[in-house]
This record gives structure tokens, C-alpha cells and sequence, in this order.
């Protein structure tokens, strides 16, 4: 089996499955997730044999020095920020909830684990023969691989963002708050045990990225931080749906006729968490040993 992109969704599938290769087209240095990291279950954990901590986290919404309930408004300002247009996001959804979480050098640890079964800076120009593939790729530059052509109307709507994270003297909280409105970049920042991670998007049409408003909205003040990272790009940083039917042409089109089967919340084009990377790669393996017709069945599922 071959795994394209050595990402979170790269690894963790590489980690269940020994006898995978995977290439990936940038450096491992450059393999280090900085934004929030949480699990529904510890089940990924459990695959992977890297134990997680169960913890439960509060949210609030903070506009313009004040808490909200989520509405309407909110909800639409916070969606046009992060992804260019209106649609359900995860900001509806502010009750405490139980999560669990990786430790902080997560992604570290499965690159050991994974070890030298990973080629780094190694981009595919073709997609291998005879071999199933897990493509965890962005969709669009999966059909440009394959030479599928994009149906007319169909967008690939991404933004980058950036990514701040501070050491909190004395902390051990798990905290999110999110920022709708237009007046800064950060759209979301959280505390998980003593580290804060500030996200915003990268765009210059909002007015400012003041950390400051952070540090109100969490009662803090900045002797109370320390940098670690001061300012981190991720180019995928949020995506929007595109056409619906399409996608699930491409999902199916690209395991039934070329071998190639998405992983993963970027090579699906859908918002999902890494939880469902676990049980997608549970569903690619009886894909994988199935026939023509089990294969189309489940390939209309994802």
C-alpha cells in the first residue's frame, strides 16, 4: 500500500498499516501541527499506542469586549471570516463537552513510529501502478494528478491561516473562545493545559490581530504568556463544500477506476474531525478487499 502526504491523516494511516510507504513533498521539519488538537475518543490514540488525556472544554463567544450566546449574526460573521461565505460552523455549538486530547508532540511521535517508511521531499509527478493507494492530498491537486477535470461551476474555496502559540504560567485549563467579529483576524484561540494558540486568518482586509483582545477575553495579562511560535502559515488552513454531487463523483471515481482512496479531511473535501480519519481507514481497508460492487457501495458513504 502507498500513502500520499505524510500530514496527521499520512501518519496515522502509515502507523496502522506497517508495511505502507508514503511520500511526502515537503521536508519532515516541516511536519509539526500547531493549531488546536482534539479527539471525540481516545480511539486514535488507542491505534496508534500514543495514550491521550481525557479532559472536558469550555467555549464562550467574545465580541467587542463582551460574551454572547451564539446567534444567527455571529454565526454568519464567523463563517464569512473563516471561509469566505455562510455556512453551519462549529461556533453554534458552545456547550462544555468532554474531548480528548494528544500530547503535544503528537505528530512527532508517529513520524518516529512510522520511521524511515516515509520518503520526504518526495513529490508524486504520477500516481503508482499496482499498488492501492491512500491519498490524503488535497482534492484538487489529486485531480490534477489523476487528470480529472474540475465539472464547470465547481470552486476549490481554501483559506490559509496563521497560527500564534504561548506558554501560560501556572495553567492547566481547556479553554476555547471564538472571535466573529471583523475587527481582528483571530478567529479562534484556545488554552489546552498551558498552551495558547491563537488562530487568525490570513487577510489583510481586517483591521487588526491584537493579541490583546485575546488576553482580555481570557482574563490574562502578557506577563502572563511566553512565545513559542510567533507566527506560523498554514496555506490549508480552512476550506468551503463545494458541489456535493461532485465530490462524491470524485471519491468514487478515483477508487473504483484509479485505485486511489481519500483520506482525510482535505482529500474528501468535508469539514470532519481526525476521529473519522480512524474509521474512514477501516472502511478503505474492506474497500480494498472487496469487490467492484461492495467498493462503489462504500465509496458513496465518504
Amino acid at each position: 500500500m502507498i500513502i500520499l502526504g505524510a500530514g496527521l491523516s499520512g501518519l496515522i494511516a502509515a502507523a496502522v498499516n506497517p508495511l505502507a510507504k508514503v511520500f511526502e513533498a515537503s521536508s519532515r521539519d516541516k511536519q509539526s501541527h500547531r493549531a488546536v488538537l482534539r479527539f471525540r475518543t481516545s480511539a486514535v490514540g488507542d491505534a496508534v499506542g500514543i495514550p491521550f488525556r481525557k479532559i472536558r472544554v469550555y467555549k464562550n463567544i467574545w465580541v467587542d469586549g463582551k460574551f454572547y450566546e451564539p446567534n444567527i449574526q455571529l454565526s454568519n460573521l464567523y463563517s464569512h471570516k473563516v471561509a469566505n461565505g455562510y455556512f453551519d460552523r462549529s461556533i453554534w455549538k458552545t456547550e462544555a463537552v468532554e474531548r480528548y486530547i494528544a500530547p503535544e508532540d503528537f505528530i512527532l511521535r508517529l513520524i518516529e513510529q512510522v520511521g524511515d517508511r516515509v520518503e520526504w521531499e518526495t513529490p508524486v509527478q504520477e500516481l503508482p501502478k499496482d499498488h492501492p493507494i491512500i491519498s490524503t492530498i488535497p482534492m484538487n491537486a489529486m485531480l490534477k494528478l489523476a487528470g480529472i477535470p474540475v465539472r464547470d461551476g465547481v470552486l476549490f474555496k481554501f483559506s490559509p491561516i496563521r497560527v500564534q502559540r504561548f506558554r501560560v504560567k501556572d495553567a492547566d485549563v481547556f479553554q476555547t473562545i471564538y472571535f466573529p467579529s471583523p475587527s481582528t483576524a483571530v478567529y479562534r484561540a484556545s488554552i489546552t493545559g498551558n498552551l495558547l494558540i491563537v488562530e487568525s486568518v490570513d487577510d489583510m482586509s481586517f483591521l487588526n490581530n491584537d493579541l490583546t483582545e485575546v488576553l482580555d477575553a481570557f482574563g490574562l495579562v502578557e506577563d502572563d504568556i511566553e512565545v513559542i511560535d510567533k507566527d506560523h502559515k498554514q496555506s490549508y488552513g480552512k476550506i468551503a463544500p463545494i458541489d456535493e454531487p461532485f465530490r462524491r463523483f470524485v471519491v468514487e471515481n478515483l477508487s473504483q477506476q484509479y485505485g486511489v482512496y481519500s483520506l482525510g479531511r482535505f482529500a474528501t473535501w468535508r469539514n470532519i474531525l481526525l476521529d473519522d480519519v480512524l474509521q474512514d481507514m477501516n472502511v478503505i481497508k474492506k474497500m480494498v478487499n472487496a469487490d467492484s460492487y461492495t467498493r462503489k457501495l462504500h465509496s458513496l458513504q465518504v
